[in-house]
C-alpha cells in the first residue's frame, strides 16, 4: 500500500476529524459534568427543605395532639364540671357578702 498525496490528506483529514470529535466531547463532558454538580446542589436543597417540612409536619402533629387531648369530650366534661363548681361557690360568696353589706347597712357604726 503506498502512501500517496490523496491517501495523506484523507489521513490527516480523519485525523482531523477525530480530534474536532474528541475536543467537542470533551467540552460536552465537561458541560455534563457541570449540570450534574448543578443538578447535585439543587438535589441535596431539596433533601434539607424536606427534612423542614417532615420536622414543621412532626411539630404540627404533636401540636393537634395536644388539642386534642384539650378539647376531647372527658376533658371538656371535667372543665365544666369544675367551672359549674366555682360558679356555684361565687354565687354562694355573693350571697354572703350580701348579708354581710345588709347587716352593716352599708356603714360602719361609729366607735369611741
Amino acid at each position: 500500500m503506498e502512501l500517496d498525496a490523496r491517501m495523506l490528506f484523507q489521513i490527516g483529514a480523519v485525523l482531523a476529524s477525530l480530534s474536532g470529535a474528541w475536543a467537542l466531547v470533551k467540552a460536552q463532558v465537561r458541560t455534563l459534568k457541570e449540570n450534574q454538580d448543578i443538578i447535585l446542589k439543587k438535589l441535596s436543597e431539596y433533601g434539607h427543605d424536606l427534612d423542614g417540612m417532615s420536622n414543621s409536619i412532626v411539630v404540627l402533629q404533636n401540636q393537634i395532639k395536644v388539642l386534642t387531648g384539650i378539647l376531647s369530650p372527658d376533658n371538656l366534661a371535667k372543665v365544666n364540671e369544675r367551672r359549674g363548681i366555682l360558679e356555684a361557690k361565687v354565687a354562694m360568696i355573693m350571697e354572703d357578702i350580701s348579708k354581710l353589706y345588709d347587716m352593716h347597712n352599708g356603714k360602719h357604726p361609729p366607735i369611741g
